[in-house]
């Protein structure tokens, strides 16, 4: 069983998550090179999917590790995994939790692009995008990287709607902390939201050096 010390938090010496230098260069170039494509639009034609998050994924680790691209599932990965005070799904219900939040967010994503004139779209925009966010992370596909790549579909999403994606580094513990209260129940998805928008705003003031204690699959 996968335990929790990185941005939601796992201890260390853990063989999966922990990474060499070399490795962590390579993940950090990785993240960039497939962050620009998807601002540039490369992944517009693509619906939002279950297929697209593993393709994501793969392009992180590719070269890193072995599990590039491989979601959990009934007898492959670790049966749960901890991130700090929060317990993923199941292995065995991943694929399906995971395809129910990839339709419910492709509808949405369908319905929001036949209302673009609508005043509240933006909006609307941001919050489908932070939902995706927080239920991929609440499930954990993956053994590691299920931050990076549930923002990166999460770009993906903003850009097809024509809203600029919004990075969340500069309020990194705010945003755990609100992760962390959403999973427990005791804070609504629209803290987040309200979150994401004063970032968006560039009102946003956090410690920007705040340890990580989400987990490894969330490292930056």
């Amino acid at each position: 069983m996968g335990q929790g010390g990185g941005i939601l938090g796992f201890p260390a010496g853990d063989p999966v998550r922990d990474y060499t230098e070399d490795e962590k260069r390579a993940l950090t170039e990785n993240l960039l090179s497939v962050t620009r494509e998807v601002h540039r639009g490369r992944f517009d034609d693509r619906p939002l999917s279950t297929a697209l998050l593993a393709e994501l994924h793969a392009r992180i680790f590719s070269g890193v590790r072995r599990f590039a691209g491989a979601l959990r599932g009934p007898r492959r990965g670790s049966q749960y995994l901890t991130f700090g005070p929060n317990r993923s799904s199941h292995r065995d219900e991943v694929p399906a939790q995971l395809e129910a939040v990839m339709q419910r967010a492709e509808a949405s994503r369908k319905s929001l692009i036949e209302n673009t004139q609508s005043q509240d779209y933006d909006l609307s925009a941001i919050r489908l995008g932070v939902w995706i966010q927080a239920e991929v992370i609440r499930i954990h596909p993956f053994e590691d990287g299920n931050g990076r790549a549930s923002r990166l579909l999460t770009a993906c999403a903003l850009t097809r709607l024509g809203v600029a994606p919004i990075p969340i580094d500069a309020a990194k513990q705010e945003y755990i902390d609100l992760l962390n209260a959403y999973f427990a129940g005791h804070s609504p998805i629209t803290k987040l939201v309200d979150l994401h928008l004063r970032i968006a705003a560039g009102i946003a003031w956090v410690d920007v050096d705040a340890s990580d204690t989400l987990g490894p699959s969330d490292r930056q």
